[in-house]
């Protein structure tokens, strides 16, 4: 009952978040078609057309490049920094309006996007401002240009807005948000705000730039696709504004077509930021992907947890990294190597692997990997795949080792019911028999009528013939030589019912008693086989003989054959496969019509 509501309340969630999401992507698109109208009408900016795309694109691309973060990556800020960028993208839309209030509102939004431009470029990729670096560049942004904006949006009866391709073609609508007096020195506060965008830009070039160089495999990855336009912007912007900062005639700068290119530049870089990180964010799912298809071709072949450390190392850019997995009697981690696993080291952090609703391994790794975890999920798949597979094998193998075990019991169960029904025959009804021979022998000598002598005679050959039969028998059911003088002699002693059909060849010495009599109950069947089917012609050799660590056995004869195509039955093939299965061997048939027929069998002296 509980999965139950737990499911339908993840169910519920999913539901409303995706509502959610397309409530935003309403919003957004509406917003960017007023955007786009608005500006497109105002004929007192410079750049009406221009700015009218621009607009409508700052609003719609954060915004879906966000919610696509939020939905690959719920737990990077990086989506929500990017959604609310774009939700200020909507109010700098009154930067378009006539209406000196609503122009105000838009200047003054100005402020909250250059931070969080500049969040949003510190905060790739992992969407933390984990450094002091990081934190101190976003303070000395809003203490300089967010205080700046505060302070003329409040006191300047008349304030341009300042982005590259924003200005107006004359005068500009008047500041409706202008409550306090003009303030004596508005061009210090200006090159305040230039003086902090510049020092901003370059530390943040700074910070990348050590981020890169001391990053992971993967997290440079991620940079050198996300951060190069970010670069762009800012090395323009700190251009840009440091030309203006430091000319001495700031007009004429600002005409010129050196600010001229720089402010295009300025105007595409800062456009594209966003797409740079969402080709980041497809770029790293797709290597995730690679990685993930190329690790299960190699978790396919069932590596030890040893071999698969190592094997995720590269891929992953992690030379430090350490699978674990939980050691339930002990309660706690231990490493591929079965050794005992301490806490996570300087640097390091412990993803755990859950399956079944149950901890099954974890890796350590870099932390910075944390930036990348669609790998980090690809390896963790891979972990559960191949901790699996080994599972199976050595449930497999056990299986295997059981069912051997078990043909093993089986067949030496069979050969000692054979051996104690050949010692009962033996000692039993053979010698009982032997003993009516000689006894009936003592009564023939005394016999004086020749009728009875007769018919004694008569008697005697028959309890002989049946002592042969019985000897055959007996001899049939598990040889007496094959004990007394190993494989090599029992295999001559079948040769000797047919010497004129049957040539031996043999490797003297002994072998284990299970496979001596596998393989001799296997020639045995063979040679009866021969004999029955190959024709009275046909000839028989039978050869043992030794092969790295195998003995081997080939019975061949020189017999009509048979198409192997077609089934025979009375061939023992199947008798002859579960004793040599019972030893670790095998055997096979091989037959063409008109050639003869082979029967090799192996069994292995380990």
């Amino acid at each position: 009952m509980w999965a139950v509501l737990t499911g339908q309340a993840s169910t519920a969630m999913g539901s409303r978040r995706w509502e959610l999401a397309v409530a935003v992507i309403a919003v957004a698109v509406a917003a960017a078609i007023a955007a786009f109208w608005i500006t497109v009408n105002a004929h007192f900016l410079a750049h009406p057309g221009w700015l009218a795309v621009q607009k409508a694109d700052w609003i719609l691309g954060p915004t879906g490049v966000g919610l696509y973060w939020r939905l690959r990556r719920p737990d990077n800020r990086l989506g929500v920094l990017l959604i609310a960028l774009g939700f200020c993208g909507v109010l700098y839309i009154f930067t378009s309006s006539t209406v000196p209030v609503l122009f105000g509102i838009g200047v003054l939004t100005e402020a909250p996007i250059i931070v969080l431009t500049m969040g949003a470029i510190l905060a790739f990729p992992t969407g933390r401002l984990d450094g002091l670096a990081e934190r101190g560049i976003l303070l000395v942004l809003v203490l300089t240009t967010g205080l700046v904006y505060v302070i003329a949006t409040l006191t300047a009866p008349q304030f341009s807005p300042s982005f590259s391709l924003s200005g107006c073609r004359a005068a500009c609508p008047e500041n409706g948000l202008a409550i306090w007096p003009p303030m004596p020195w508005p061009s210090l506060l200006t090159d305040v705000a230039r003086a902090g965008v510049v020092v901003s830009a370059i530390a943040t070039v700074c910070v990348l730039a050590w981020r890169f160089a001391t990053g992971t495999p993967p997290r440079r990855r991620s940079l050198s696709i996300g951060a190069p336009i970010a670069l762009v912007f800012l090395m323009a912007q700190a251009t840009f504004q440091s030309l203006q900062l430091f000319s001495p005639n700031q007009a004429t700068v600002a005409a010129g077509p050196i600010s001229g290119a720089i402010a295009w530049t300025i105007a595409g870089a800062r456009s594209a930021i966003w797409y740079g990180f969402l080709l980041a964010l497809i770029g790293a799912q797709l290597y995730a992907g690679r990685v993930l298809r190329r690790l299960v071709r190699s978790a396919l072949e069932y590596p030890s947890r040893g071999e698969l450390e190592q094997m995720l190392r590269e891929p992953l850019g992690d030379p430090t990294l350490r699978l674990a997995f939980w050691w339930s009697d002990a309660q706690g981690w231990a490493g591929a190597d079965e050794a005992r696993l301490k806490h996570p080291g300087p640097g390091q952090v412990m993803t755990e692997i859950d399956h079944d609703g149950r901890v099954a391994a974890a890796i350590l790794h870099d932390e910075q990997l944390d930036e990348d975890p669609e790998l980090v999920q690809a390896a963790g798949a891979i972990i559960l795949l191949a901790h699996q597979n080994l599972e199976f094998e050595a449930g497999w193998k056990g299986s295997v080792r059981e069912l051997a075990e078990s043909r093993m019991r089986l067949v030496k169960a069979s050969d000692e019911a054979r051996r104690k029904l050949e010692r009962d025959l033996h000692d039993g009804a053979q010698q009982r028999l032997l003993t009516a021979l000689i006894n009936l022998a003592v009564v023939r000598e005394r016999a004086d009528e020749p009728e009875l002598v007769s018919l004694l005679a008569a008697v005697h050959t028959e309890l002989e013939a049946s002592v042969d039969e019985l000897r055959d028998l007996a001899h049939g059911i598990y040889p007496t030589v094959l004990t007394d003088m190993g494989l090599a002699g029992a295999l001559r002693s079948v040769a000797l019912r047919q010497p004129d059909r049957i040539t031996v060849t043999a490797t003297e010495g002994r072998f284990p008693n299970e496979t001596e009599t596998a393989l001799y109950f296997c020639c045995l069947e063979a040679v009866q086989n021969a004999l029955k089917h190959a024709g009275e012609d046909a000839h028989i050799t039978i050869r043992l003989f030794t092969l790295r660590g195998e003995l081997l056995l080939e019975v061949r004869d020189t017999g009509s054959g048979f198409d192997r195509a077609v089934e025979h039955d009375g061939l023992g093939l199947r008798s002859m496969e579960d004793r040599l299965g019972a030893v670790g061997g095998q055997v096979e048939i091989r037959s063409v019509v008109g050639r003869g027929t082979l029967v090799a069998a192996a069994a292995p002296l380990g």
